[in-house]
């Protein structure tokens, strides 16, 4: 059996490449164009804001420190949630029953995320777990939801 230990850069980088070939691929250049804004404060910062918030002052769990790792918080993971929030944005559903299965799912996908991350050795709980993350999703997501919809207002104005 091989036991291969890989550097903790490649799992973020790999996840990185993976979000970002996700959003090539799924969305249109101008959907890329219309969300990168909001993608970027949403994901990138909201990443790192939610990891300094969460581990480094409230030391709910830790992440694996890297040579790009910025206050605890690793930057390439950071950078990868801008695509999954614009994915997210662009193929948002409009009736209000589908929103909210669309909202859970995205938050059930991210709550998996964590526990890989876990499993992978990249993440370590301290007060964490996957219920928590799924719950801060939803949040999260609706925090995005809700400024998205607010600019989008304004710009058909």
């Amino acid at each position: 059996m091989l036991n291969i230990q890989f550097p903790y850069d490649l799992h973020y980088f790999g996840f990185g490449l993976m979000m970002f070939l996700f959003m090539v691929i799924l969305v249109p250049r101008e959907g890329i164009r219309r969300l990168f804004g909001i993608s970027f404060v949403w994901g990138y910062l909201g990443s790192f804001i939610f990891i300094v918030t969460f581990s480094g002052l409230l030391n709910l769990f830790k992440w694996q420190e890297t040579p790009f790792t910025f206050i605890g918080s690793p930057v390439i993971l950071n950078l990868a949630w801008a695509p999954a929030i614009l994915i997210y944005l662009y193929f948002m559903p409009k009736t209000k029953h589908l929103f909210w299965l669309y909202v859970l799912t995205f938050s059930l996908v991210s709550a998996g995320l964590d526990a890989v991350f876990n499993q992978l050795g990249t993440l370590q709980y301290n007060f964490w777990g996957p219920p928590a993350r799924f719950v801060v999703a939803v949040a999260w997501l609706l925090g995005a939801t809700f400024h998205f919809n607010y600019l989008d207002a304004n710009e058909h104005k």
